[in-house]
């Protein structure tokens, strides 16, 4: 029975974020505490002959002043390839040099101007392509003397990840298709625009050789880990305190400000330093998207039955690699899209430039690729004459599919998704000319993506002698409702009031082990460790009123705080009954630890089980645009966005992550671009780089489609992601419907527009 789970339940987090009484990373403050600010690299690459810090460090105010040669150690997600500043040479504009601390945040940035380095300019490489040349300039030279994981890299040359791919005869595919379509697509870098910036704050302890750090981050222990092994400490020297996280979107769970933070507090003398970025910095000097450059070969049946696919991706990692070569590997997969294709081949290679550092973004990769991938799958529709609606349904996936390496897939309600968006948008009805200059269409993408897997979580719960529970994770609030959502899991779970249930912030030294708040993973992995802590602490309550109502355990339930025999007859508060053992029992405590890893759902073909995911996220988006043929502007009128969740835990938080993510889509699809000077951001403010406003945002229907899981708690899969991937392709294609011109690099801006207007009118 289920009281709390499935209903719209107001965010337990709401009352401190209205009334501005959540503390944010950037919020915290330490006594103390000194402020510290960087020296960036003007250059997109080059040697570091002499740096002269002395003016600097007799300036008011002024602490501590620190280079790469005083700290010369590499950290890296997948390689450790990136200094915490830079040591001989910078390899990006924008790339911390030299750090200082001061008394004020004023007195650190004054300083600032008082350095002086001296660069020899060396070749940059700030294009992807020409990063493949074997006579461009090399990134990183010592690129195969980095500490690394077990992914493949290309020695002595740019190319940080390669990653292939092949299953049947792509080749006979391609021979015995009706029809072959091929194109070249690209996504372009893009902000996450996170409300809040980047900051830090960095404590060492020289006693114990351990530091602890105030963050905002979505990956508390993969922070943690990264920074030890940057640090060359065991991880438990390495504390992280986690504020509220002003949004994230894959940006906060690398050192970023942390790493610079690190730094100077190891020679602060015990002081805390906090390090807090600028708007400018947060845009620029932080992450981007990974921008992608895809070349697509489909095969297909004159009926639209797709036979045959090959795929080329290139991903620039910028500088560094952080977590992009997840990206170019899991990424580089769901370019196949959700469909049945027999015949397939995937090349992947990722490649450094000197250019801002590119990592995790909303979708890991499945918002570039969704955007060929469904931008192509149109063309296909066009030229066989089909309906873009049917040629989707017919080849997308159905429960008991086999995914790419044989996984049986589970939970599949991508043909729901379809159909529901399709009607909600009005499909096959369009008032096309509503004024001479004005054109509507209408258009449709769907997508895929996986979840982390394997993964794991562990909780603990207390269940004090007040009644109140407290769940004890390291799940961060990123602003997406997790708190919400697994106080409900737990409340339903114990027995307890929703309003009896806390979630308190994480700390690694306290909290058990989770993974990241990240791959929309949280609701499954962490709700499942819940499921199981809080059955264990309702069993045991039972146990306790059994002796009190002398009765059998078995026949009592929990419900709201509430004990109560199957008969209605006996009852009992849960508060008193607690009170009855008082000093015997001043709380209950009960553990969980949860893993995906020896699921039978992820058998699949011999050697690639890695492929797998435990549960698979899919939604369809379906838009209405307007275009003005005079100025090539588009005003997207209406979106409705399916998003296939298992189970809604909280309908209304589900709501808000769809339309989030549209918005999102919207925004990166249509309005942001950063504008480039070998390798400089131009348009680094927000004056000048463009995203969504309230005056941009389309009525959006969400549409909650539920397959139910059944591993998940409750049935729930992970929402967070898909909805920003599918927005771009379906404006586009809605473009193609109303003038008949494709676009087919991001963004989709009006000068594009104009232009393939005047190339179709030539033809």
């Amino acid at each position: 029975m289920t009281t709390y789970v499935g209903t719209r339940a107001p965010r337990v987090d709401s009352v401190g974020k209205v009334t501005g009484g959540a503390v944010y990373g950037v919020d915290v403050a330490m006594p103390g505490m000194l402020h510290g600010a960087v020296l960036r690299s003007p250059y997109p690459h080059a040697r570091i002959v002499s740096i002269d810090t002395s003016a600097a460090l007799a300036a008011p105010g002024v602490e501590i002043v620190v280079t790469g040669r005083d700290f010369p150690l590499l950290f890296g997600a997948a390689i450790q390839d990136q200094p915490f500043l830079s040591i001989d040479r910078v390899r990006y504009v924008g790339e911390p040099v030299v750090a200082v601390a001061a008394a004020t945040e004023a007195q650190a940035q004054e300083a600032l101007d008082l350095i002086r380095v001296d660069y020899e300019e060396l070749p940059a490489v700030v294009d992807m392509r020409a990063a493949l040349d074997p006579d461009a300039p090399l990134v990183h030279p010592d690129l195969h003397t980095y500490k690394r994981g077990p992914s493949e890299i290309v020695p002595h040359t740019n190319i940080n990840t390669l990653y292939t791919y092949e299953r049947g005869d792509v080749d006979a595919g391609f021979a015995a298709a009706d029809l072959v379509v091929e194109g070249e697509y690209s996504a372009h870098a893009v902000s996450h625009v996170a409300l809040e910036v980047h900051a830090a704050i960095a404590q060492y302890d020289s006693g114990s050789g351990g530091y602890t750090l105030w963050v905002s981050t979505d990956r508390p222990f993969l922070l943690r880990n990264e920074l030890a092994a940057g640090l060359g400490v065991d991880s438990s020297r390495v504390r992280l305190i986690v504020a509220q996280v002003g949004g994230s979107f894959g940006a906060k769970g690398v050192p970023v400000a942390e790493a610079i933070a690190v730094a100077l507090a190891r020679h602060s003398g015990g002081r805390p330093v906090k390090v807090e970025f600028t708007r400018e910095e947060d845009l620029v000097a932080s992450q981007l998207r990974v921008p992608a450059i895809m070349k697509l070969k489909t095969g297909v049946n004159r009926d639209g039955l797709m036979v045959a696919r090959s795929a080329e991706v290139l991903w620039d990692s910028g500088a560094y690699t952080a977590y992009t070569v997840g990206v170019a590997i899991r990424g580089s997969q769901t370019i196949i899209g959700p469909y049945r294709i027999p015949d397939l081949k995937i090349l992947s290679r990722q490649v450094y430039t000197n250019k801002s550092i590119t990592g995790s973004y909303r979708g890991y990769g499945t918002t570039q690729v969704t955007w060929a991938c469904e931008t192509q799958m149109d063309e296909i529709a066009v030229e066989l004459g089909l309906d873009p609606v049917q040629i989707r349904l017919q080849n997308g996936y159905e429960e008991g599919d086999a995914y790419l390496n044989g996984q049986i897939m589970r939970s599949v309600g991508l043909r729901e998704t379809i159909e529901r968006s399709a009607v909600e948008i009005g499909w096959g009805s369009v008032e096309r000319e509503p004024a001479p200059n004005l054109r509507r269409g209408k258009g449709i993408a769907t997508m895929i993506k996986p979840t982390m897997t394997p993964s794991s979580s562990n909780v603990v719960i207390n269940l004090e002698q007040d009644g109140r529970a407290t769940v004890i994770c390291a799940a961060p609030e990123i602003g997406s409702g997790q708190d919400t959502v697994l106080a409900q899991i737990a409340a339903d779970a114990i027995g307890v009031p929703l309003s009896d249930v806390s979630v308190p912030a994480t700390d690694t030294l306290l909290t058990p082990y989770n993974g990241p708040v990240a791959s929309s993973r949280t609701t499954y992995h962490m709700g499942n460790a819940i499921l199981e802590a809080g059955g264990e602490i309702r069993e045991q309550v039972l146990s306790l009123a059994g002796e009190v109502l002398e009765v059998e355990p078995e026949t009592l339930e929990m419900s709201d705080g509430v004990i109560y025999d199957l008969n209605g007859e006996l009852q009992i508060t849960l508060k008193d009954l607690l009170a009855k053992f008082y000093g015997e029992y001043y709380s209950i405590t009960a553990g969980a630890r949860f893993s995906s890893a020896n699921s039978p759902l992820l058998k699949a073909d011999p050697g690639e089980e890695w492929m797998s995911s435990i549960f698979w996220m899919l939604c369809t988006q379906a838009a209405e645009i307007e275009v003005d043929t005079d100025t090539g502007v588009i005003r997207v009128l209406h979106v409705a966005a399916a998003a296939d969740v298992g189970k809604a835990i909280n309908p209304m938080t589900v709501e808000q992550q769809i339309e989030g993510g549209v918005v999102m889509g919207l925004s990166n699809g249509i309005l942001e671009s950063f504008s480039y000077d070998n390798g400089r951001i131009e348009n680094g403010s927000l004056a000048d780089y463009k995203v969504a406003t309230i005056m941009d945002i389309p009525p959006i229907t969400p549409i909650i489609v539920e397959s139910v899981h059944e591993e998940a708690p409750f049935g729930a899969k992970g929402v967070g992601e898909p909805a920003a991937a599918a927005t771009p392709p379906a404006i586009a294609n809605a473009l193609y419907d109303a003038i008949g011109v494709r676009i087919r690099d991001l963004p989709i801006t009006p000068e594009k527009v104009l232009q393939a207007m005047g190339e179709l009118a030539a033809d």
